[in-house]
This record gives structure tokens, C-alpha cells and sequence, in this order.
């Protein structure tokens, strides 16, 4: 897993034709948030002593391996998105109607990848929702 910046971001999503959907912004959140941590661990210990910068530095590893780890896991569900045809969030509902219909409203006869397409959309949604419940 190497570096990820903002800008190495957006040329790997341009360069695959991936778009930013509410799915793939969960992980951004989550990331940006990590971000924070770090800005606020190189803030609070900036007149500290050497030895308590060098304890912090592992925190700061820790959190920026983790902001890596989720810049890569949004380039991967908006790649997902990609294959599947359809977003996470904003296609979810119309996915499950269609199962709906398809199976007579006997989502038990889904597949075992499309009950897992239904779990990830939902999951995806109560995590979507709850950042903008925090973010208000």
C-alpha cells in the first residue's frame, strides 16, 4: 500500500473513468477524518519535548497507514460500482426493486451475490447517513 494523496486520487479515478459516488465519499470521509487525527497529534505535541515526538510518531504512522488504507478501499468500491453497473447509495433502491421483481418479491431466491449487493448497498447507506448525522 504506498502514499495516496488527493491528487493521485483523482488521476486514478479519471484515468479508470471511476466517478465519486456517496459510497466511495464514506471512505473519503473516513480518510479526511484520519487526516485530522494526524493534524492534531503534529499540533498539540509541536512544543513538546523530542522523546514525546518520537512516542507520537507511531500514532501518526498508525493513523496515516490507516487514511492510505481507505483512499484505496473508495478507488476500490468506485471500482466496483464500475463493474457492477450501478452505485452503492444512489442506485440501491432501483437494485432492489429490480431483485423484487425478478424473484416476485421473493428476495430469498436472490443470489448469494446478489444478497450480497443488497447487504453492501445497505450498509453502505447506514454509514452514508450516519457521517451526515455527525457532520450536523
Amino acid at each position: 500500500m504506498s502514499y495516496m494523496d488527493y491528487n493521485e486520487f483523482q488521476a486514478i479515478m479519471l484515468e479508470n473513468s471511476y466517478q465519486q459516488s456517496k459510497a466511495v465519499e464514506v471512505y473519503l470521509n473516513k480518510a479526511s477524518y484520519y487526516t485530522r487525527l494526524i493534524k492534531r497529534i503534529v499540533e498539540n505535541t509541536a512544543d513538546k519535548q523530542p522523546i514525546v515526538k518520537v512516542k507520537m510518531e507511531k500514532f501518526i504512522k498508525m493513523y496515516n497507514d490507516k487514511r492510505i488504507e481507505a483512499v484505496w478501499d473508495a478507488i476500490s468500491v468506485a471500482e466496483l460500482e464500475k463493474l457492477q453497473g450501478w452505485k452503492f447509495i444512489e442506485d440501491g433502491e432501483m437494485f432492489i426493486l429490480n431483485l423484487q421483481i425478478k424473484y416476485q418479491g421473493k428476495l430469498k431466491k436472490a443470489t448469494e451475490f446478489e444478497k450480497k449487493q443488497v447487504e453492501l448497498a445497505t450498509l453502505y447507506e447506514q454509514a452514508y447517513k450516519k457521517q451526515l448525522v455527525k457532520e450536523n
